[in-house]
């Protein structure tokens, strides 16, 4: 059903997604397949193919999610919830991949800022070293949502210290200044 191209692209978002629900790793490569098939005309069941990756949890989806990420830029960037999809897969796979590393660095340069936000959750959750210097560049994004998704993985990696760097410091944008204020107020 889900590699039936004339099957009502609907039933086959529910395929894609039952598929990654179940878990079974044979679902893998018919899934790996709906991505990577570029005569696949529905940008939909490829991001519902690629969610059920994530879901899945699978390494070998890796290779071909990162080929796609590098190899179809241009292309991608008319679909940025694809690039989402993928970007939110791949950190869920594992956040500490270099392959998977590269494309979430890329990634925190997007146009689309959910693919920015996305890439900061993946970095948040690596272990990798420089992920809060990564991190930090997202504070002066020009989206107010990334700045916020931003300081918080970096609360969350560094704690209060980064909310008083953040008051204190000039370079930072008031809204920025008001998101640390409440966060203490919160915490």
């Amino acid at each position: 059903c889900l590699n039936d191209k004339n099957e009502n692209y609907k039933v086959r978002l529910a395929c894609a997604d039952a598929l990654g629900r179940i878990g079974d790793r044979y679902a893998v490569e018919p899934l790996i397949d709906v991505v990577s098939d570029e005569e696949e005309k529905s940008v939909y069941v490829k991001e519902s193919a690629t969610f059920a990756l994530g879901l899945l949890g699978d390494m070998s989806a890796i290779d071909p999610l990162v080929a796609i990420m590098e190899a179809k830029q241009g292309v991608l960037g008319k679909f940025s919830f694809l690039k989402e999809k993928i970007v939110e897969a791949l950190a869920r796979l594992n956040p500490n991949n270099a392959k998977v590393l590269k494309v979430l660095k890329n990634s925190l340069m997007d146009s689309a800022p959910m693919v920015r936000i996305n890439a900061i959750e993946g970095l948040m959750n690596s272990d990798y070293e420089e992920a809060p210097n990564l991190i930090k560049t997202a504070l002066h994004d020009e989206d107010e949502e990334v700045q916020r998704n931003a300081l918080i993985a970096l609360y969350n990696i560094i704690g209060k210290d980064i909310l008083d760097e953040i008051i204190s410091l000039p370079s930072y944008s008031p809204f920025l200044k008001e998101e640390a204020k409440h966060l203490i107020d919160e915490y």
